[in-house]
């Protein structure tokens, strides 16, 4: 009977040690990348949804371009993406023509870094004669 008062007593010692321990290593803030994608711009032959991915202060802005009609077939289509740090200095646009396959196309990729704290915004739009304009947009703050 000592025997298992002694093992349920070790057992609950062994797991707070753990809990604390696991607590004691978790970071305080965002681990790995986080990615940020807006609403989908306007329909077309594509989906469009601008994209931005923050890793500490170092942030990636690009596109997502989804063919909307299941007989899709893969063609070369022209782009825009523009990222901006608010309060900076405007980043130079990519205008990327892509072989689109059937299902999500990740577009292009404009880099920065930016203060923690910053607003970030990316537009992404299709950048093709005859088609539609569908322009996408979003924003996110840099949560380093």
């Amino acid at each position: 009977m000592k025997t298992t008062v002694i093992a349920v007593a070790t057992a609950a010692t062994l797991t707070t040690l753990a809990t604390v321990q696991g607590a004691a290593a978790a970071p305080a803030g965002p681990v790995g990348a986080v990615v940020t994608c807006g609403t989908p711009g306007a329909p077309g032959p594509l989906l469009t949804r601008a994209c931005v991915e923050v890793t500490g202060n170092q942030v990636r802005f690009y596109g997502v371009a989804t063919a909307g009609d299941p007989s899709w077939q893969p063609q070369s289509v022209g782009f825009a993406v523009s990222g901006t740090v608010v309060g900076g200095a405007p980043l130079a646009p990519v205008n990327p023509t892509v072989l689109v396959q059937a299902g999500s196309n990740q577009v292009g990729s404009v880099f920065s870094s930016a203060p923690c704290g910053a607003t970030v915004s990316n537009t992404f739009s299709v950048n093709q004669p005859g088609w539609p304009a569908s322009t996408a947009t979003v924003s996110t703050v840099v949560a380093c």
